[in-house]
């Protein structure tokens, strides 16, 4: 709260106005600072739960998709807290530029800002509380279905050589094979996309084969759980392949975690977000084999 006394609102401005204002304003950019930051480690916190998805167990997905929910509803009130306190600042700005212009003129003016800048001002204060009781508590809960959660900073990228038919040229792939023999699935890919991602990848990828290798071509058992592995595809979809907010990207995640019949597979496969809404729509309606994005093609164990 800014002042105190409303009855002394006169006096405060006469005598106390601005360099309240300026010790406000130094107050408010710290708090702006500390929960912008603490946005961004909560960026990283769900993004590195989500790479974990692979070491919950199926008995506690129901508790994982009500823990996500806790951690989008904590990066939501960062949102609030980071947006009120930006805010906060425009209108102490804004009072400011009315007590330089003519402090006589726009008095009453001034007094309603002030008394709307205190509203807020609790409003944040109350956002930051609710924040700081439940987030502890929410990754502390975080931690007991994550036993192996040490593991997510020594877990090594497993390589595969590429099918021969898979040649890396400049022509797009546009087939998504699920090989039951290989214990592999060999996503779509689109040159340019490859070519973007050796180009950009700081030496990480000696050749773009190399790309295809680590990010194309994917061990079956990966999604052994349909429900986490929908969910983690998802959220990777929309975070990495739409550069969407984490709220959005959670938002689709949880909405497809128990959509039993939708492969997490074809998610992987999808390139955007358009080509998923089209599979969706194909499935909603039984007419899969209306799906034209990209084929796919199942290679089984041959029948005895």
């Amino acid at each position: 709260m800014f002042f105190y006394d409303f009855e002394m609102l006169d006096t405060f401005i006469d005598s106390n106005l601005i360099s309240c204002i300026r010790t406000e304003e130094e107050q408010i950019l710290k708090i702006h600072n500390i929960y912008n930051l603490k946005k961004e480690n909560l960026t990283n916190i769900i993004t590195n739960f989500v790479n974990l998805t692979n070491f919950i167990n199926d008995n506690k997905i129901k508790d994982f998709s009500n823990i996500i929910n806790s951690l989008k509803e904590s990066f939501e009130k960062l949102e609030n807290i980071c947006n009120y306190s930006n805010n906060l600042k425009d209108t102490l700005k804004f009072i400011i530029s009315l007590y330089d212009k003519n402090i006589e003129n726009n008095y009453n003016e001034i007094k309603a800002e002030l008394i709307e800048y205190n509203k807020k001002s609790d409003q944040l204060y109350s956002i930051i509380f609710e924040f700081e009781d439940s987030f502890a508590k929410i990754i502390s809960t975080a931690l007991t279905i994550s036993p192996y959660s040490d593991q997510i900073n020594i877990e090594s990228k497993n390589k595969f050589k590429v099918k021969n038919d898979i040649e890396v040229n400049r022509h797009d792939n546009n087939i998504l094979i699920i090989s039951e023999k290989d214990q592999k699935a060999y996503l779509p890919y689109s040159f340019n996309t490859i070519k973007s991602i050796f180009d950009n990848s700081k030496n990480n990828y000696e050749t773009m084969q190399d790309v295809i290798q680590d990010l194309y071509i994917l061990p079956l058992n990966k999604f052994k759980s349909s429900a986490i592995s929908r969910f983690r595809e998802a959220f990777k979809l929309m975070r990495e392949k739409e550069n969407s907010s984490i709220p959005k990207a959670l938002d689709l995640a949880l909405e497809l975690i128990f959509k039993d019949n939708l492969n997490p597979i074809i998610i992987a496969a999808c390139r955007n977000i358009d080509e998923l809404d089209i599979y969706l729509d194909c499935l909603d309606k039984n007419e899969t084999n209306e799906f034209k994005c990209f084929e796919i093609k199942f290679e089984m164990y041959p029948k005895k």
